[in-house]
């Protein structure tokens, strides 16, 4: 694919996983890694990468682009453009962004892969979408979704997409109520794009120790995560301030089709009373 790959500098690691994205790359031989910046709220940096992406000249590279929880960054028309222009490719992570995918107005992706298990009851599997005609010629290993037991489309897909969003609309407003935004505060900004489908609701814990804050809401029932909490060893070093500061302090809440939004309040208060718990006296 090229000589190069481009990654966004927030990308995860854990002692039980690894990195589903970094190690797959890592031992491949002649292909150089660069890390983009990512801003606060998790979209691209465009000035960086634009800056990288000229620097190649006439150098063979890709783009791994992450849909982070299931969000699209609001200028990816204009980025997929410029690396093409570029002659490089463009590789669209969809491990949280299944159903994003099947409402975008259209692709810009030259290829696009899923994580089907973090998206419903499967043990494992994983799908890839090949657009670009010069990969299709190329040879894949695994079967067509009518052939697997891992066929996403015996789920009511519209329906989770509309429970996903309306359970985070909710869950937004209550939020914004007075008092709580001086603990925490939500990644992205107020409403959804249009077609956007949210694999959790990111918050950034502004008071407080997040990871016991993520311990005793899990041992209250809450089923939240702290997706990214620990970050790949080349990123935690200077020059990943931004991103490093950010991993202490995300944490995701629940969004998806099972969860009684009823219990949303008593969840942001609970959030609320602990962040003030943990506080340093």
């Amino acid at each position: 694919m090229g000589d190069a790959v481009l990654l966004a500098e927030y990308m995860g690691w854990s002692p039980k996983e690894g990195s589903g994205i970094f190690d797959p790359l890592r031992n491949l031989e002649g292909l150089a890694v660069q890390y983009y910046k990512m801003t606060a709220d998790w979209d691209i940096d465009w000035n960086d990468l634009s800056e990288r992406i000229e620097g190649f000249g006439a150098g063979k590279f890709a783009v791994l682009v992450v849909n982070y929880f299931g969000f699209v960054d609001p200028r990816i028309r204009e980025i997929s453009s410029a690396i093409k222009e570029h002659s490089g490719w463009v590789v669209e992570d969809n491990a949280h962004g299944f159903f994003t995918y099947q409402y975008m107005d259209e692709t810009r992706a030259d290829a696009t892969f899923f994580s089907l298990h973090k998206m419903f009851p499967f043990e494992r599997g994983g799908s890839l979408v090949v657009h670009n005609e010069r990969l299709r010629a190329l040879k894949y290993s695994g079967d067509d979704l009518e052939a697997t037991d891992f066929n996403p489309w015996r789920y009511d897909v519209p329906g989770i997409a509309r429970a996903r969003r309306s359970n985070y609309a909710r869950l937004e407003a209550i939020l914004s109520a007075d008092g709580v935004g001086e603990f925490l505060v939500p990644l992205k900004p107020p409403g959804l794009a249009m077609g956007v489908v949210p694999q959790s609701f990111p918050i950034c814990i502004l008071k407080g120790d997040r990871d016991r804050i993520y311990e005793l809401m899990n041992e209250s029932g809450y089923g939240v995560v702290s997706l990214y909490h620990t970050l790949i060893e080349p990123l935690r070093f200077s020059g990943h301030e931004v991103a490093l500061a950010l991993s202490k302090r995300v944490m995701n809440l629940p969004v998806h089709q099972d969860v009684d939004p009823d219990g949303y309040r008593e969840m942001v208060s609970l959030l609320v009373d602990l962040c003030k718990a943990t506080s340093p006296v």
